[in-house]
């Protein structure tokens, strides 16, 4: 499984990182948006784990683009917000999950159960 994970946070990334590696084939780090976007198509993830809350693109248009020009990959966001206007946004783009950075146990769960 090919995993982008994109956050502004370097600890961040490689905490969540460290926590979907066994399950990675491989994974690229972004840190912000516009960076994930500009990636995506060389890299062709099966799942991009965004936070939300980012400089330059956030992830929510980051998500829309990505969703637009990959429409089938999946993409969960990982945030500190548990925020209805943000789970609204990510439903209406089409986002599969949403994840609070406080349960990074609960990604793993999820991307375990997406291989089948």
């Amino acid at each position: 499984m090919r995993i982008m994970i994109v956050d502004d946070n370097e600890l961040m990334r490689k905490e969540i990182s460290k926590s979907v590696a066994f399950l990675a084939d491989t994974i690229l780090e972004c840190y912000d948006g516009e960076h994930a976007v500009l990636s995506c198509v060389d890299f062709m993830p099966d799942w991009i784990l965004m936070d939300i809350k980012m400089p330059t693109m956030n992830g929510i248009t980051a998500a829309e683009k990505i969703k637009g020009i990959i429409p089938h990959v999946k993409i969960a966001f990982v945030t500190s917000y548990d925020n209805p206007y943000f789970r609204r946004a990510a439903d209406s783009i089409g986002v599969e999950h949403y994840f609070l950075k406080t349960n990074l146990l609960e990604i793993r769960k999820v991307l375990d159960d997406s291989q089948g």
